[in-house]
């Protein structure tokens, strides 16, 4: 009898886990470190003198959060409807990004940061069915809302 054991490969971990929704009917990943819930969007108050970005605000467990219509930001169409809403955080900033569903988790073990990569992006991820989602920027995103936020404010101050 051998006492050898037989040698199996082991697959690593993945680094990282993404949270794959649908935007503008295609698949964007948001590493799962800056995404914090998904949420069904009750009512909406608009804000006077926001951007278009920045739909309203909403009172998510008494914490008052911007509602945020980023497709445009990717070069998008904004959608007109929906009930669903990715819930990014970067430090202390927070905000809830309109979204048309989720589609799942997908490992960050391999990211080409050639493909799609954008203002807002920082590249492509294979997803497990076969696909690929374009990895989004959720600092970046936030940043950019908080410029259009800013640019507004400006506007209005004249």
């Amino acid at each position: 009898m051998s006492t050898e054991t037989p040698t199996q490969a082991v697959e690593a971990p993945p680094t990282g886990r993404a949270c794959v929704v649908l935007l503008g009917g295609r698949p964007f990943a948001i590493d799962v470190t800056d995404a914090r819930e998904v949420v069904v969007l009750g009512s909406t108050t608009p804000v006077p003198g926001a951007p278009p970005t920045v739909l309203g605000v909403m009172n998510l467990r008494g914490s008052i959060m911007p509602v945020v219509e980023a497709r445009p930001l990717l070069g998008l169409p904004a959608h007109t409807r929906s009930d669903r809403a990715l819930v990014l955080a970067d430090g202390d900033r927070r905000a809830a990004v309109v979204i048309e569903g989720v589609l799942g988790l997908a490992a960050l073990d391999t990211i080409d940061p050639t493909a799609d990569a954008g203002d807002l992006t920082l590249g492509a991820v294979a997803l497990e069915t076969g696909g690929r989602a374009t990895l989004l920027d959720a600092r970046g995103t936030l940043a950019a809302v908080r410029r259009a936020w800013d640019a507004a404010r400006e506007g209005h101050e004249t």
